[in-house]
């Protein structure tokens, strides 16, 4: 019997924000410190992150949003410092980005702002309001920048992401699969229910994002 070659081990690393994790090639596990701060050079720009495990396939449901390209250094008792400010400047934005959103009279919310490490770029995740239809921003990004000094990338996001990025508890009285572990939202179908014999119900098969519960395709059998 032919010998089978073991799946290539890769590292995988946690982003500083709604606990991304990613994988990264090229390095060997002996040479790195599990568990220690990085700074990492991503294809956004220069990002603070914490190397979380090594795995030995990558699994399918990891984000695919963010490419790490390289470790950069071990982050430095002043990169520490630096990462305590970034909270402060992404409050400060959100509330700069919603005065703006109003002035512009544009009919969208800003749900998060996420600055990177080097706070160069900054990501604004937005989500358009109910019925309305999704707005031209090209103004919005441009008097964005010019305020708070940063290139900004206006990205909208969809309710299943809006809940995976603000967190929070679900009817079982746990924290949010897609925030606390489900790197990717499950595609639940109305068929997918129906099948288990349960009825569609806002308050028994939703969660907090209104869509059906990515958890009911958890036990259904295909």
């Amino acid at each position: 019997m032919a010998e089978t070659s073991s799946p290539k081990k890769v590292m995988a690393i946690r982003l500083r924000r709604f606990g991304r994790i990613c994988p990264i090639t090229g390095y060997k596990e002996e040479n790195l410190r599990v568990g220690s701060p990085v700074i990492i050079q991503t294809d956004r720009g220069v990002e603070y992150g914490e190397i979380s495990s090594f795995l030995r396939e990558i699994p399918k449901t990891f984000w695919r949003d963010v490419k790490l390209k390289k470790v950069m250094r071990y982050a430095t008792a002043e990169d520490l410092r630096k990462l305590e400010t970034l909270s402060n400047l992404e409050a400060n934005a959100k509330k700069i980005a919603a005065e703006k959103v109003r002035e512009h009279e544009l009919p969208i919310k800003i749900v998060e702002i996420e600055y990177l490490f080097d706070t160069n770029y900054v990501m604004v995740y937005y989500k358009v309001e109910e019925n309305k239809k999704a707005p031209n921003l090209r103004d919005l990004g441009r008097d964005l920048s010019t305020t708070i000094k940063a290139h900004v990338d206006l990205q909208q996001i969809s309710p299943r992401d809006e809940a995976r990025i603000l967190g929070g508890l679900g009817p079982c009285g746990r924290q949010l699969c897609c925030s606390a572990w489900l790197n990717k939202p499950k595609h639940v179908t109305v068929k997918m229910v129906k099948d288990q014999g349960l009825a569609i119900s806002p308050t028994k098969t939703s969660g907090i994002c209104g869509r059906l519960m990515c958890c009911l395709e958890y036990e259904y059998e295909k």
